[in-house]
């Protein structure tokens, strides 16, 4: 089975956010412009990636295989009680989609790895861009929150540009809704999201890392593995937004 793809050949349509999310057309309903930000982030490595569509399924396959199922009964019964203390339903959107990012730490775990082994194996960052300098001046200067660029951001930049965008996209629409909920909550419910992140096996990472780049496997195309493990946290999205549909 070949890794890698020809993209002219397999490249796919757009609409890659239903193979991962079944409520995608519900969510497209409650918010659109989340909806796209979801759809540029999860399409992103089908529609630029390296691997072959085989490959790149059965890396989803095995992903949605072992990472820890979402307890519908729980999620529910929180939706529940958030609505009956005076959480609005936009509230609830909010807080779901931002707890949906959960998966992204794959990328922000993984990526420090991969470009520590490339230094070990002489493999050098792509230069920087005129297109990296003025996405890093927009997280800097503009958005919600306009941030310092960090190592983990800068890594990414480096590494994907296009992948940098949608990610600060993707995890800054909810943080434009000031009117839904204060940006002091935003942080809080952030801290708990993280404090109960799934722990990721570092070792293990760093040795397949290792071993993949000794035998020729690219940077590129572990980047885009950790890229689309990054989006399980959309599941988060499937239990919550039937729970909250049937509630409004």
């Amino acid at each position: 089975m070949s890794t890698v793809s020809t993209r002219a050949a397999q490249r796919p349509s757009d609409g890659y956010l239903s193979r991962h999310l079944r409520t995608a057309a519900l969510l497209e309903r409650m918010d659109p412009a989340f909806a796209r930000a979801a759809e540029e982030l999860v399409g992103h490595p089908h529609r630029t990636g390296l691997l072959s569509n085989s490959v790149r399924a059965l890396i989803v396959l095995a992903v949605e295989s072992v990472i820890p199922q979402a307890d519908e009964p729980r999620i529910a019964a929180a939706i529940d009680q958030a609505l009956a203390d005076g959480a609005s339903e936009a509230e609830v959107l909010c807080t779901l989609e931002i707890a949906c990012s959960i998966g992204l730490h794959t990328v922000s775990v993984g990526l420090p790895l991969l470009i520590e082994e490339m230094e070990l194996a002489g493999r050098a960052l792509p230069e920087q861009t005129m297109r990296q300098r003025q996405l890093q001046r927009a997280l800097e200067t503009t958005g919600p929150r306009p941030r310092p660029l960090n190592r983990i951001y800068g890594g990414i930049l480096r590494m994907d540009p296009d992948y940098f965008a949608a990610r600060v996209r993707f995890i800054d629409l909810p943080w434009e809704q000031e009117a839904v909920l204060d940006d002091g909550v935003k942080h809080l419910l952030s801290i708990a999201i993280d404090a109960v992140s799934p722990q990721h096996y570092v070792d293990g990472l760093r040795k397949h890392m290792r071993e993949a780049l000794q035998i020729g496997v690219s940077p590129e195309a572990i980047l885009e593995v950790l890229e689309l493990a990054s989006v399980t946290g959309l599941r988060t999205l499937d239990v919550g937004l039937e729970v909250l549909a049937q509630r409004s």
